[in-house]
């Protein structure tokens, strides 16, 4: 008795125990579905991140390029608390040996270079074309001589118009600083010789006189200057090929400062006063420019792209500089910036 439960148990046990085929495909078509649904959703949601993180890269490089150059070209053109010209001011005053050069020329506030691919016109400097990384001069490049630093008041009148500037603090100053003082009546460009009791400006290698025009006054402030050019050069990122970036070149810099990745174009147009309005008559390159006094306005066109080329899922189309639905060879995600800047130091 014993023996026949044994054998319809072991019976009943292999019954239990196993699957058939046609279980068996089933449930291997059912994993594989599941398998190939998981590895679907992740892939789009790897492919969502990608274009996320990549639109959010270039969001950020176009902020920081926009927000440095409408910062650095409304300051040109300072000049005290007359920098707009209303008050009839008289003419700046350069005492500078070499009032015409790249780091002197305080006067030439803005000086514009447009790129052809041959070279610039006007014809770039050999410290805008020397710069590290050098400049592309198939896009333009513009410079411009502003502030470094908050103004300083002086502290007293000086005794001369030769005589040591005092002020309150020499703290941003330093031997071959350039600078500016200035109140609402004139202005006077020089070179910083000595901080020693005052701001010097002795006659010698760095200003051909010391005489700047008049002894100034508790109402003048002095302020240090910077020369800034803004280019578009080799990237420091380019591990998939040939990249440019916006870079900033301050005074003689080494190297110069990187300011956005992955620039596809950088065009500038010059708004014109040509009757002296303080507006704008016509926007026009930099090649077509006479009078660069007469300039108030830069208008900024830059083109940036994502590093990966394949970022988006298919290529997309952008306007730029006056062209719409342009279509681009690749799936990079692109942010067209477009600014009109004014000089607030030349309008009303």
């Amino acid at each position: 008795m014993s023996s026949g439960f044994a054998k319809r148990y072991r019976r009943a046990g292999s019954v239990s125990a196993g699957f058939s085929l046609i279980e068996l495909l089933v449930a291997t078509a059912i994993g594989a579905l599941v398998t190939l649904l998981i590895a679907t959703v992740f892939a789009n949601n790897s492919k969502t991140n990608e274009v996320s993180q990549a639109s959010n890269e270039v969001q950020e490089q176009a902020a920081v390029a926009l927000d440095m150059l409408q910062r650095d070209l409304r300051m040109a053109g300072y000049s005290g608390c007359n920098s707009n010209r209303m008050l009839g001011s008289g003419a700046l005053v350069n005492t500078s040996a070499a009032p015409t050069g790249y780091l002197d020329a305080v006067g030439a506030y803005l000086q514009g270079h447009e790129g052809s691919g041959a070279g610039f016109d006007p014809t770039a400097p050999a410290e805008v074309t020397g710069a590290s990384p050098a400049p592309i001069d198939t896009f333009d490049a513009v410079t411009v001589r502003i502030p470094a630093a908050e103004p300083v008041a002086l502290s007293g009148t000086m005794g001369s118009a030769t005589a040591t500037i005092p002020v309150y603090s020499t703290a941003d100053y330093a031997v071959g600083t350039r600078a500016l003082i200035s109140d609402c009546a004139q202005s006077a460009a020089f070179v910083v010789t000595s901080t020693a009791g005052g701001l010097m400006h002795a006659a010698g290698a760095l200003n051909a006189t010391a005489d700047l025009g008049r002894a100034y006054g508790i109402d003048a402030s002095v302020v240090p200057m910077q020369t800034v050019t803004y280019y578009v050069g080799a990237s420091s990122y380019a591990p998939l090929g040939t990249e440019q970036s916006l870079w900033r070149r301050v005074n003689m810099a080494g190297t110069s400062e990187e300011v956005a990745e992955g620039v596809e174009e950088f065009q500038l147009l010059y708004g014109i006063d040509t009757n002296d309005d303080r507006s704008a008559d016509v926007f026009d390159t930099a090649d077509n420019v006479a009078d660069w006094s007469q300039v108030i306005a830069v208008r900024a066109s830059l083109l940036l792209h994502s590093k990966s080329p394949n970022a988006a899922r298919n290529p997309q189309s952008f306007d730029f500089n006056g062209q719409t639905d342009v279509v681009p060879a690749d799936q990079r995600l692109r942010r067209p910036l477009n600014a009109t800047i004014l000089l607030r130091n030349r309008t009303p």
